[in-house]
């Protein structure tokens, strides 16, 4: 089977795919990273690959039995670089994730202190979101591992049932689930949903009460 050389010059880690550009400089060719040889590291964009030639779906080319030959270049620390023709600057140190967490804390200890929520709900939030982190964190090292992952929906599921303070800061810290839209829109209604919920206790428009008789409702 005829292998080529290229360069790596987009990857998603958080799915697992990217391109090669192939030795004419002009086009690129898809990767997966169960194509990978296994003992690799995680591939970095510039990485050297040498590969073979497959058909993936709809006959187009794909990189198989990918072989990483080089690391990618460090460069000296550069304020912004550019990819594919875009800039790419470096992570904010507090992004919109952090700031809606924080949002959270505050509207709890607003409840709290004005006695409108018990102080068992901050430790619900607490000991739910570290869960949720646990989780998150686990599912990166199995990214990484390539081991089995944690179905998207038990995340949800978590983030939603209180854990959703651990679940922002865990996706912020580990840069995990950040660039799937479906999944980034999921977690903002959640986020939303308790943002409105605290909110509107907070205002005097929504009595935990109330909240309460209506979930027993719809789970009797």
């Amino acid at each position: 089977m005829d292998r080529e050389t290229g360069e790596l010059v987009d990857w998603k880690d958080d799915r697992g795919f990217g391109f090669i550009r192939r030795p004419d400089g002009l086009n690129t060719i898809f990767v997966h990273i169960r194509s990978i040889r296994r003992g690799a590291e995680r591939p970095k964009i510039g990485d050297r690959m040498a590969y073979g030639i497959g058909e993936g779906k709809g006959g187009r080319p794909v990189a198989t039995d990918v072989e990483i030959l080089a690391d990618a270049p460090k460069a000296a620390a550069p304020a912004e670089k550019k990819l594919l023709g875009r800039p790419v600057r470096p992570a904010p140190l507090l992004s919109a994730r952090v700031w809606a967490a924080a949002i959270l804390l505050a509207l709890l200890a607003a409840n709290i202190i004005f006695g409108l929520l018990p102080a068992w709900t901050l430790a619900l939030y607490l000991i739910a979101g570290a869960g949720s982190f646990w989780f998150y964190r686990d599912d990166k090292q199995a990214a990484n591992a390539r081991r089995s992952r944690t179905p998207e929906r038990k995340l949800h599921i978590l983030d939603l049932c209180f854990g959703i303070i651990g679940g922002l800061l865990a996706q912020h810290l580990f840069r995990h689930k950040t660039y799937k839209p479906g999944y980034v829109f999921v977690t903002g209604l959640i986020t939303a949903l308790h943002i409105l919920v605290l909110g509107l206790i907070l205002l005097g428009v929504l009595a935990p009460n109330s909240l309460g008789r209506g979930l027993q409702q719809l789970t009797g």
